[in-house]
């Protein structure tokens, strides 16, 4: 390695331990914000120096302008699998790298999906909000085992494949789609169909795909027409996805039997957001890779790809 300083922005004001000390042995000089920045905090950042590397925590938003204003810009690095937030285009136009460390975290993100799923097919938000007042729901409630049910994925993917295995371990049925087409599943336990075919027949339908055009809105009135009668919808994707007014009012009708989302269109929540009031779901505030060995993990790997780029050395593990 050189003796040259390479300036990483960090757009959060937090990042782990290991991944800090591993880019400053790698002669990174790291700069934090604020824990949400918006464009022009991130115009002032790049505007005070050099900046050769941004460590995306979150999704701020990684415009046009702010590329272009980086003119020493090298990698953007997600810390995550999202890039949603990015200009890809204006980044292939300057020239600059963008890296995901989607499979660091993805076991965190499926343990969550899966939670979800277990949680909605027992009932537990009804029954402990029927608690709460005062009821004693025993006599006559039946569960419903995820044994024998048929687990629908929407993209296959690290975080996709993770849950296509476990969810085959507890005895569900998979089946995965992507927009557009069929997945290829190799030696998941998997059976590729088409997302028309997927909506008519999963008992739970779990979204696993990136935000882009093509699939802002996938989950919409039509959509959910063509789902099951008391299927379950869990969203740990993105919150684009899904036309939420038009969730809550199925939740409300009883098409969906039951929701879980851990991400939404507007970050944080909107207090108008129709979902805060909608029955039978399960919300939590984008914290699906946010455990201590997935946030230690993703960050060792963001900071490997940020070395890489940098430096031109081989990115090392992830762990």
């Amino acid at each position: 390695m050189t003796d040259e300083k390479y300036r990483v922005l960090v757009t959060s004001n937090a990042l782990a331990k290991p991944a800090c000390e591993r880019l400053e042995r790698a002669g990174m000089s790291l700069e934090f914000t604020v824990a949400m920045p918006d464009e022009q905090a991130l115009l002032d950042a790049v505007g005070s120096g050099p900046v050769h590397a941004i460590l995306l925590r979150g999704n701020p938003p990684i415009t046009r302008r702010l590329i272009e204003t980086a003119r020493s810009l090298k990698i953007i690095a997600k810390h995550g699998a999202g890039v949603d937030s990015v200009d890809l285009q204006a980044a292939r136009d300057a020239g600059v790298a963008v890296t995901t460390a989607g499979e660091a975290g993805a076991a965190a993100v499926a343990e969550l999906a899966l939670s979800m799923i277990m949680a909605l097919g027992r009932d537990l938000p009804r029954l402990t909000d029927r608690m709460r007042d005062s009821h004693w729901d025993r006599g006559g409630y039946q569960g419903r085992e995820l044994a024998g049910r048929t687990l629908g994925i929407i993209g296959l993917g690290h975080i996709g494949g993770r849950m296509a295995v476990t969810a085959h371990a507890l005895g569900m049925r998979v089946i995965a789609a992507r927009p557009g087409g069929t997945p290829r599943t190799g030696e998941l336990p998997v059976t590729a169909v088409t997302f028309e075919q997927l909506l008519e027949t999963a008992d739970i339908v779990s979204l696993h795909c990136p935000a882009t055009p093509e699939t802002t809105g996938l989950i919409d009135t039509t959509a959910i027409g063509r789902m099951k009668a008391g299927a379950l919808l869990i969203n740990t994707a993105r919150g684009a996805l899904v036309d939420e007014a038009a969730v809550a009012e199925a939740l409300r009708s009883g098409k969906l039997a039951g929701a879980a989302f851990d991400t939404f269109s507007e970050e944080p929540v909107n207090p108008s957001n129709p979902l805060l009031t909608a029955p039978n779901i399960i919300l939590t505030p984008h914290i699906a890779s946010q455990t201590s060995a997935a946030v230690e993990r993703t960050g060792l790997q963001t900071a490997d790809n940020i070395i890489a780029a940098l430096r031109g050395t081989e990115a090392g593990p992830a762990s």
